[in-house]
């Protein structure tokens, strides 16, 4: 079935409902202001003079452009918010349809020095949403990070993640049409389900906690232990190979052997001395 076969079109107030923004503030814990938002008691934070939410906003087009001369990947513009099939509180306002694929792009702009793996976990709450109010098995994810050329990947479905976060939703949506402020944010389940998202897969790929492994725990004593020795190692290494002038083929001494190979790199390795060395 298509995306808009399952997923109700229509033109609403994003105040009605749970959007993707608010799916990543119920997750962050941001239940009370988010309670007065959605019943008019407070105003929104004004984003309109925020540069990098509005340099975001601007070159979306852009964005998407980009995005389909690197894959190829046929887009379109959606005009309308998208409602759960079932829950009707729960929208989403896409930036882009895949109409061929029946998914979605989700597109983001952010600082350099992030990877897009990174990136696209932070923004799990609302990808996730996504996917399941237009009930699709995966999306993708594009981020321009500073001034370089976009990066993307792909978000598969996690259905153990969506029980969670629906769940969340459900809960504050509760607050929200009894308007009972909620004084206590359920912060344990609320890691928890956080902690179910490693298991999402990123271009194929999850997040792996290995503090159980005994394998793991005895490599990494092993790495932090020898951390200091393994710098000192490639110092020296670096030291050997600077006393090597470009006359030298071979040097030699006190079990290490320094060769130089036809490409001109100097390979360093232990050697037994024979008992009349005099250096």
């Amino acid at each position: 079935m298509t995306i808009t076969e399952t997923a109700q079109i229509v033109r609403i107030n994003r105040s009605a409902g749970i959007g993707g923004t608010d799916a990543m503030r119920i997750m962050a814990g941001d239940w009370q202001k988010l309670y007065r938002e959605k019943l008019g008691l407070d105003q929104p934070d004004d984003l309109s003079g925020v540069f990098k939410v509005q340099l975001g906003v601007r070159s979306e087009a852009f964005h998407a452009e980009w995005f389909e001369r690197m894959t190829g990947i046929a887009l379109m513009e959606p005009d309308h918010t998208y409602v759960h099939r079932e829950h009707q509180f729960m929208l989403a306002n896409i930036d882009r349809l895949v109409p061929n694929e029946n998914s979605f792009l989700e597109l983001k702009h952010s600082r350099n020095g992030v990877s897009v793996w990174d990136k696209s976990r932070f923004y799990m709450p609302q990808l996730q949403h996504y996917i399941e109010v237009l009930n699709v098995d995966y999306c993708y994810f594009s981020v321009i990070r500073g001034n370089d050329e976009p990066v993307w990947c792909k978000v598969e479905r996690d259905d153990d993640y969506i029980e969670g976060l629906m769940k969340m939703e459900s809960s504050f949506w509760w607050h929200v049409q009894q308007k009972v402020e909620p004084e206590i944010v359920p912060q344990g389940e609320l890691n928890r389900i956080v902690k179910k998202g490693e298991g999402v897969k990123v271009d194929g790929l999850i997040v792996s906690d290995m503090r159980a492994n005994n394998l793991w725990t005895d490599a990494v004593e092993r790495f932090l232990k020898n951390q200091e020795a393994a710098k000192t190692f490639e110092a020296a290494k670096e030291d050997i190979k600077g006393l090597v002038t470009d006359d030298i083929g071979e040097a030699y001494g006190h079990g290490v052997t320094a060769k130089r190979d036809k490409r001109g790199r100097i390979l360093i390795r232990a050697t037994k001395e024979s008992g009349n060395d005099t250096e």
